[in-house]
């Protein structure tokens, strides 16, 4: 079932009505990818932003399709809200006919959002955010009328969300896939016909087998060699028993432990072998004889 908001000839009306030069009565959908760059021509794309502008636009269209499933639905926004996140807009900070897309078939459905479902604790801010700055930006220039913007009430916040932390991102993100490999890891371990019950008791059996094996091998190896395993054993009590090695402690930091002296540059000369160093004679005012001193001539 197709709406007008799914469809792609609706999306070029309502561009071109913001952009007449750029959408032209002849441009069709399978124009709309390539369209960013006639739209902001002072913006350059990769191959890579031109991909992901076109997989955006399928998931503007599917976020729009009335007769899709609830939770699925559900699901898309859950993933649209946090991707906008960390970003301004779909494709970090440059704008894109995605945008236009999304804005264009998400706003109607956001005009009749609840304040919970827009800043609740389990609300899509992001997407209210990004909704509007799309259609407020100079950046995009949208030529719609004030009465049919999305209405945004900055005092009514029903829920004030902690910032991300990159880091912790990064670490929660590291955790969830090294948890994600070992289960995948233990799953396939398993022998094909058999619980994972049984599997573990045959390998406790054969553990405990190989264990006794390798103790009594230990055995015979120190009764051949003339060892005492009773005084093995008194040794290893011994040296558990000795106490650890206190630390040396720690001498407060203070200005008296700094050799810092004034004295007076009776002579500077140039190094014999350097051709930035010098040669300084400094009278300090140590007693005649101190080490490492020698008398003025």
């Amino acid at each position: 079932m197709s709406s007008p908001l799914t469809s792609s000839s609706a999306l070029l009306a309502f561009l071109r009505s913001s952009y007449p030069t750029a959408v032209s009565a002849s441009t069709s959908e399978a124009d709309l990818p390539g369209l960013s760059h006639e739209l902001f021509p002072s913006t350059s794309y990769s191959d890579n932003a031109k991909v992901e502008t076109s997989q955006w636009l399928t998931t503007s269209s599917r976020l729009a399709t009335p007769d899709e499933d609830e939770a699925k639905h559900a699901e898309r926004l859950g993933s649209l809200n946090i991707h906008l996140s960390t970003r301004t807009t779909l494709l970090g900070s440059k704008p894109s006919v995605a945008d236009l897309a999304l804005y264009y078939r998400l706003a109607p459905a956001v005009k009749s959002w609840s304040a919970e479902d827009r800043t609740g604790e389990h609300g899509y801010h992001h997407i209210v955010r990004f909704l509007d700055f799309v259609q407020n930006a100079p950046l995009f220039g949208l030529a719609v009328k004030d009465e049919e913007k999305i209405k945004i009430d900055l005092d009514d916040i029903k829920f004030v969300h902690k910032p991300l932390d990159p880091k912790e991102e990064k670490e929660r993100k590291k955790k969830e896939k090294a948890a994600a490999t070992a289960q995948g890891d233990g799953e396939t371990s398993l022998p094909l016909g058999k619980s994972r019950e049984e599997d573990g008791t045959k390998q406790s059996k054969k553990e405990k087998a190989k264990d006794a094996l390798q103790s009594a091998e230990d055995k015979v190896k120190g009764a051949a060699a003339g060892d005492n395993p009773q005084q093995s054993k008194k040794e290893k009590k011994e040296k558990q028993l000795k106490p650890q090695k206190q630390p040396a402690k720690e001498t407060p930091l203070s200005p008296c432990l700094i050799d810092l002296r004034v004295g007076h540059i009776l002579k500077a000369v140039n190094h014999p072998n350097a051709d930035s160093l010098y040669v300084s004679t400094i009278a300090c005012g140590d007693a005649p004889g101190t080490d490492n001193t020698s008398e003025h001539e």
